[in-house]
């Protein structure tokens, strides 16, 4: 029944940005207990955005004692652990595995100037990115790295991600795995793996030396936990330690994301759009597309937007004061309260488009120069309409997303969501209605944890195959119907919210230019 928690449980960790979370499940997929510890981003310069691994084992230890303590199961009763983490988070190593320094964070962006190098080769390698160079990646940092700091970069014996980092840490083992290589580090299974002439081309032809030979799929085995890191976290060595992978994609795991024409969603300070394909594609617009990165046999594709939760804490945090107080008030939430305000607002905002481009665009445009707006404004609108207005332009960026999708002949037939939008019913109907398709909920919010869950499970052998884990353990909640009245209305402001954007482009790059030269 899956309302009985019983063992064998599943230990999984997710280390994000800003905390790492360790959650217990069981083999129906519920969550019998989660621990969280938060860790320090440093910023030495700008641009810049570092992380040391000591915080990392720390916070991954406070984690899974806190988990282990608030679950009170035995230790025994404990059969598989994985780890997903973020990806393009880097960390070099020296010939003993001890890291040199602290690791290059995903959002660090010093490689810029790097990465339009390198995009300007046009080598075929980055036909997984032709909308546009990206500093994220792991080429552009580590020749800045050479070009840079070429001691420790002739230093580096072996170069690891985040995930990795922590398999090892957990196994002593050094591997690379398939899903974040695939994704960010240009490996391509039906090629053969490493584009080892591109890496030469770019000025970087001892790259692939400092690889670790194994690259390990999903929920391969890494190898038994260490009777060192078991007395670390307070449990028996031996433990199944499996392959895990980028948090934002081993969460469509967690979203039950398995089937070509799926589509996974994960909103929360950002989305990140996922959806899997028979065919390999490419073209401007989305990332990848990515072969074998989750279910073997199929294509990952990537698309996402760099502001979204965060756009609404924006506002939150900014011009907000006024409804916190009424919300004080009444005893419920900000966010209920404004939820509420705008549910009084027809759709359309009375007239309002935003821009959601406050940090950028990742998709469709990849433009780092993009910048949020909102026009239409009138002595009318207030703070319900806004509010209101900001959450249609995010979905607005997730229509504009699915029909480049559309338009290159990808068809999404299924989307799952999860995250903290998820609780937010407006939200979520917005969304359903601007795209037209209906949207599914999942039970578990934490779908990175549950799909590190997934991997775990297969790794311990206590399931057959991912898609067979996720099917037992991923459960639909809730779904939102798209109104046809509504879809067909909102399409009117979809072209509004895609014009505004080619209208100011060139305004918002002469801007970013002028605020760089300052």
């Amino acid at each position: 029944m899956r309302g009985e928690r019983r063992p064998p449980y599943i230990l999984a960790i997710d280390a994000g940005t800003e905390a790492i979370k360790a959650g217990l499940f069981d083999l129906h997929g519920q969550r019998v207990a989660m621990g969280s510890r938060s860790y320090p981003t440093y910023f030495p310069a700008p641009g810049w955005a570092e992380q040391d691994p000591a915080d990392w084992w720390a916070g991954l230890v406070g984690a899974v004692q806190d988990c282990l303590r608030a679950a009170n199961v035995a230790p025994g009763d404990i059969a598989g652990i994985s780890a997903d983490a973020t990806t393009c988070t880097l960390m070099p190593l020296d010939p003993v595995g001890q890291p040199l320094g602290r690791a290059l964070l995903w959002m660090d962006v010093r490689a810029a100037t790097q990465a339009q190098r390198i995009f300007a080769t046009g080598d075929s390698a980055l036909r997984y990115c032709l909308a546009g160079a990206n500093a994220e990646w792991m080429p552009p940092k580590m020749l800045w790295l050479k070009e840079n700091e070429p001691e420790r970069y002739a230093a580096t014996a072996t170069l690891i991600e985040f995930t990795d980092w922590i398999a090892y840490r957990l196994t002593g083992r050094l591997t690379l795995n398939l899903d974040t290589v695939t994704q960010r580090w240009f490996y391509h299974t039906p090629s053969g793996g490493w584009p080892l002439d591109f890496f030469t081309a770019i000025g970087l032809p001892d790259l692939a030396a400092k690889f670790p030979a194994d690259i390990l799929p999903l929920g391969a085995s890494v190898d038994g936990l260490s009777e060192e890191a078991a007395n670390a976290l307070g449990l028996r060595p031996g433990i199944p330690v499996a392959a895990g992978g980028g948090d934002a994609f081993v969460g469509l795991l967690g979203q039950g994301v398995t089937q070509p024409g799926d589509l996974g969603v994960v909103m929360g300070s950002s989305n990140v759009l996922s959806a899997l394909s028979v065919k390999e594609l490419h073209f401007p617009g989305v990332f990848g597309s990515f072969p074998d990165a989750i279910i073997p046999g199929l294509n990952l594709v990537e698309g996402g937007q760099v502001s979204t939760g965060s756009v609404l804490a924006w506002f939150k945090r900014n011009f907000g004061a006024g409804a916190a107080a009424d919300a004080a008030a009444r005893g419920v939430s900000v966010y209920q309260l404004l939820d509420e305000e705008a549910a009084q607002v027809p759709p359309g905002a009375e007239g309002l488009i935003v821009l959601d481009y406050f940090q950028g665009n990742r998709t469709p445009h990849t433009d780092s120069t993009a910048r949020g707006a909102i026009w239409g404004l009138s002595l009318q609108s207030g703070r319900a309409q806004v509010f209101r207005a900001l959450m249609e332009g995010i979905a607005y960026g997730m229509e504009d997303i699915l029909q480049t999708f559309r338009t290159h002949g990808f068809l999404v037939e299924r989307i799952i969501a999860s995250g903290g939008a998820t609780h937010s019913p407006l939200f979520m109907q917005i969304y359903a209605d601007v795209c037209g398709q209906p949207l599914q909920v999942t039970r578990e919010p934490e779908a990175s944890l549950l799909g590190s869950a997934v991997v775990a499970a297969v790794g311990a052998g206590l399931h057959p195959d991912l898609a067979t884990a996720a099917r037992q353990m991923v459960a639909i909640e809730r779904q939102f119907t798209p109104d046809p009245q509504r879809h067909a209305e909102y399409a009117f402001f979809v072209r509004q919210y895609q014009d505004t954007y080619r209208q100011l482009r060139d305004l918002m790059r002469k801007m970013n230019e002028r605020l760089v030269q300052k």
